[in-house]
């Protein structure tokens, strides 16, 4: 997968996320985290991590999720699912911003 590819996906994971909470918007968070990292992972080594501050780890936002997907207690629930939607939205802005090499 080129940068290119990526972030034309990226820019469809990022514009569809749910944007209120449910615990069904939860599960499709989740979906769209998986998306998310599995297209962080397949890009590999072509965007610079370190600099750009784009998680290699993902645990912390895949808790979130399911903290969101338990949904108890309610408050608790709402608030780790704009935790991870916020992540997962820098993340991608992160990425968006890398300049696609010249093929």
């Amino acid at each position: 997968m080129n940068m290119t590819e990526a972030q034309t996906q990226l820019t469809a994971i990022r514009d569809y996320l749910p944007a209120d909470y449910s615990q069904q918007a939860a599960r499709k968070l989740m979906s769209s985290f998986e998306n998310y990292r599995q297209i962080s992972q397949a890009l590999g080594r072509s965007i610079p991590r370190a600099s750009t501050g784009i998680r290699t780890e993902f645990t912390d936002i895949e808790e979130e999720i399911r903290t969101a997907i338990k949904g108890t207690p309610k408050k608790e629930s709402e608030s780790a699912f704009t935790l991870a939607r916020q992540h997962i939205t820098e993340d991608i802005n992160r990425i968006l911003v890398v300049k696609p090499p010249i093929d």
